[in-house]
């Protein structure tokens, strides 16, 4: 309903479920893999998706967010950068939801290098915190002026699912067992809600739902779960 893979919120989520904080990145990827997959195809068919921004968007992110997924952080590293992922978060969807209601229809096309630059720096933050990059990149297409609102979600949601998908082949790189450590409904039960969830999502998006409204909701959940995580980083 909120046009991203929802990766921030299942990292809010898990980050007060009780999991082991290694194991959060391999949950949310492969749960945002599973929801912009879908998104992604639909609007492909629809042909809204824009190649000459994508490529070299993808051409950069994607071994980024494999080194990222596959890069090892001591715990007390990774819960910091955690805290400031959902932060940006969560201030990224506020900033979106200003951006579309300006309804900037002037287009100017974005320099390939400016794409790589982005590319590297959201892919590598795809992979090493399980956020899959849209919901920062989609702000900053708006902000620029680089596509309409079609094409910004087009692109959000392949970059969403390609960075997730490598993010998470980084993070089975680690070779720790944490996925035998998880519970069963984690492994099944989650895939299986958010394949359902985000068909519902979808059919609720496209029926007029009032995505700004539903930004601005679940923008106000990450942050409480990242004052959270920023109050145990300054007691601990």
């Amino acid at each position: 309903m909120a046009g991203f893979g929802g990766g921030s919120t299942y990292i809010a989520l898990l980050a007060i479920s009780g999991l082991p904080l290694a194991a959060i990145p391999i949950v949310a990827l492969s749960c945002n893999l599973i929801v912009s997959a879908q998104g992604s195809i639909l609007l492909i068919r629809r042909g809204f998706a824009e190649w000459r921004i994508l490529r070299p968007l993808l051409i950069a992110s994607i071994p980024c967010a494999f080194i990222g997924g596959a890069w090892r952080l001591p715990e007390s590293a990774f819960l910091v950068l955690l805290a400031v992922a959902l932060t940006l978060a969560s201030g990224a969807m506020i900033l979106q939801n200003i951006l579309e209601k300006d309804g900037q229809d002037v287009v100017q096309a974005p320099r390939a290098g400016l794409l790589i630059g982005v590319g590297i720096l959201l892919g590598f933050l795809a992979g090493i915190t399980g956020i899959g990059g849209g919901i920062y990149l989609a702000p900053i297409m708006h902000l620029c002026g680089w596509a309409r609102a079609q094409t910004i979600a087009a692109c959000t949601s392949m970059f969403i699912a390609l960075n997730s998908f490598a993010g998470l082949m980084g993070q089975l790189t680690k070779g720790e067992r944490l996925l035998d450590s998880l519970p069963v409904m984690v492994l099944i039960a989650c895939p299986i809600a958010v394949l359902v969830g985000g068909r519902v999502g979808t059919y609720l998006l496209t029926n007029k739902l009032p995505r700004a409204r539903v930004r601005f909701v679940t923008a106000m959940v990450i942050l409480l779960v990242a004052i959270r995580l920023w109050l145990k980083v300054l007691i601990t």
